[in-house]
């Protein structure tokens, strides 16, 4: 089997990192190397990795650049054919990397690989693969048992083809920096199905997620901080700018002309202080028009995948 290297983004992860760490050297088929980006972490963990594991090659941020930007910097750091990407709060099963590098192997077209995973906050098993949703969310499939393609894959856990994450990088980034966090692994994702490759699920493949590690677990979307929850609106937008042709534009339409109002109405019945802190998101978009816009013209010029075909990977209620 191949060698794999691991890219991890850490911020203020000590509740987790040590049982991350010693899940992945536990492993069957164990790394190669183990590449930590720390995204300017105050509380301990960066100093406690320089300390207990000295074989793990630590880069520093001084401030937290965001998931992207942390994981662009651990993955162009590794050496290996195959990358599994994690997050800190997420504890790999022993066989997990032998068994998804075996699938990730047998399909050339492939590019990424997920598993079944234990969501901590909700106390259930979950496919990792995702469908999606015309809002830009992600839909996991109901299916637990056996292999299929998805979509994507969640970004809390990916092993991938180095070719692939080669080919759909955009300005030498394989994740866009401007989503700073959430929604650039339906974006990736997205981006890798238009340039031809596939995403598979590997329900033998498991692993325990806490979920939301560095928002001190907050699952739902009205729990997280206002910061975050800016990133996540701006994104959902810029996703579509960047990935969606005019047909599937055009069906994507009317849920967006029909529910986006009513999203943001809900938002203000239940905080209207926070919905006007929100509002700025609008302008994000705005502000990162033109980046997205020269992506768009990048990823489509390449595209090598129909409408009709991605239209399929969309569940629509």
């Amino acid at each position: 089997m191949g060698e794999i290297s691991v890219a991890l983004a850490n911020w203020n992860g000590q509740k987790y990192i040590e049982r991350c760490l010693e899940a992945l050297y536990a492993q069957t088929h164990a790394p190669r190397e183990v590449v930590v980006v720390d995204n300017g972490s105050t509380d301990g963990s960066r100093e406690w990795i320089a300390a207990q594991y000295p074989q793990v090659k630590l880069l520093i941020n001084t401030c937290n650049k965001g998931f992207a930007a942390g994981y662009n910097r651990a993955i162009s750091a590794c050496a290996s054919e195959w990358i599994l990407i994690l997050n800190t709060d997420v504890f790999l099963q022993v066989d997990f990397v032998e068994r998804a590098l075996v699938a990730l192997q047998d399909a050339p077209d492939v590019g990424a690989v997920t598993g079944r995973v234990y969501q901590q906050g909700t106390s259930e098993w979950l496919n990792s693969g995702f469908f999606l949703r015309p809002q830009m969310r992600t839909r996991h499939s109901e299916n637990m048992e056996v292999e299929e393609d998805v979509f994507g894959c969640s970004g809390a856990l990916i092993l991938f083809r180095r070719a692939m994450l080669e080919d759909i990088a955009v300005a030498g980034q394989y994740f866009d920096e401007s989503y700073f966090s959430y929604g650039e692994d339906i974006d990736l994702a997205w981006r890798a199905r238009l340039l031809g490759w596939a995403a598979h699920y590997v329900p033998d493949a498991r692993a325990i997620h806490v979920g939301s590690g560095a928002s001190d677990e907050r699952l739902r979307f009205v729990d997280k901080p206002v910061f975050l929850q800016r990133h996540i609106l701006k994104n959902r937008y810029l996703t579509i700018v960047k990935n969606a042709s005019i047909i599937e534009a055009i069906c994507l339409a009317p849920f967006w002309f029909l529910g986006e109002p009513l999203v943001w109405f809900v938002l203000f019945l239940r905080a209207p202080r926070r919905c006007l802190a929100l509002l700025p998101a609008l302008g994000d978009v705005v502000r990162h028009l033109p980046q997205a816009l020269h992506w768009r013209r990048s990823i489509q010029r390449r595209r090598k995948v129909s409408a009709a075909k991605i239209l399929r990977y969309f569940r629509w209620i």
